[in-house]
């Protein structure tokens, strides 16, 4: 399977509406020459089951399965700019509109640093902007990255020959609803553990204290979702960091940041030489994992 970002733009009926991309196959130019961007090129590429994540005004506003190979078709009649006899690629999408769109903001940073090179065209620009590309393919990092920040009842499946988007609602998948919201099992399971205290500060507060998922929960599969051990109970600021892939913790427990955060952990008397103990192998497992996802290199 492969993974494209698409910039809507003026285009957003046809995707919200229609369920469609659509992007010439070619434009002429003031001279009359014949010109192919690469962001239009990209189109082609797409096949049956590909994953697409819908960029409009700085937001990722829904996620999309393309639902069969892109192919030929004329430009929709509604279009009105440019000439009609030029053909396009068109691809016919299973859309999820998402309740609550992710700001590119929280991501654009990470995503410059470990994928923006891998690109084809770039997404963003040398100053953090979104590029004029109408679409990307970008890696599978990095469309797990972005997967990371969908805050709703939504999951993607990234481990299945073609990618699957489900929202878990009701019977048997409401034990991964209660886990998503901190609730049920997991939760009580995780704190029991950690014995009710933060693992890095120890503040002995469960009411306060969050089930961070250390493998996102919106990327994990069903059964990493309820895992106790896919999770450390941490006090709200340092969850937030941590779901950010702001910090992370190296196998041996040891904080682990990028220079530029130490003035903002002291800001929010974290100590900078912070260490959890008590990891079980299963988390040191998906601690790796976390660790890739964000970029970070443990010293030894």
């Amino acid at each position: 399977m492969r993974f494209f970002w698409v910039n809507i733009g003026g285009s957003v009926l046809e995707v919200l509406k229609g369920e469609f991309l659509w992007a010439p196959q070619y434009g002429i130019n003031k001279t009359g020459n014949m010109f192919k961007p690469a962001g239009w090129e990209t189109v082609k590429k797409v096949k049956e089951g590909d994953l697409i994540f819908c960029h409009k005004g700085r937001k990722i506003i829904g996620v999309a399965t393309a639902v069969r190979d892109a192919y030929s078709a004329p430009r929709p009649e509604y279009r009105a700019a440019g000439p009609r006899h030029i053909a396009g690629t068109k691809v016919d999408l299973k859309l999820t509109c998402l309740e609550l769109p992710i700001d590119v903001s929280l991501f654009n940073q990470a995503f410059i640093r470990m994928h923006n090179p891998t690109c084809l065209p770039r997404v963003f620009n040398k100053t953090g902007g979104c590029t004029e590309n109408y679409m990307c393919e970008i890696p599978a990092p990095a469309a797990a990255l972005i997967a990371c920040f969908i805050s709703e009842n939504l999951s993607i499946n990234f481990h299945a020959d073609t990618v699957e988007i489900t929202k878990e609602i009701g019977g048997e998948q409401a034990t991964v609803i209660q886990a998503r919201i901190g609730h049920g099992p997991y939760r009580d399971k995780m704190l029991k553990r950690w014995g009710n205290r933060c693992a890095v500060t120890g503040i002995a507060e469960p009411s306060i204290l969050i089930a961070s998922h250390i493998v996102a929960w919106s990327i994990a599969t069903s059964e990493e979702k309820v895992d106790p051990h896919n999770g450390l109970p941490l006090i709200p600021n340092l969850d937030k960091l941590f779901d950010r892939g702001m910090i992370s913790f190296a196998d041996d427990g040891r904080l682990l940041y990028s220079r530029t955060m130490s003035g903002l952990l002291g800001e929010l008397r974290i100590p900078l030489d912070a260490n959890i103990s008590g990891l079980s192998e299963k988390n040191r497992a998906y601690l790796r994992r976390h660790r890739a996802r964000w970029g970070f290199e443990v010293e030894p």
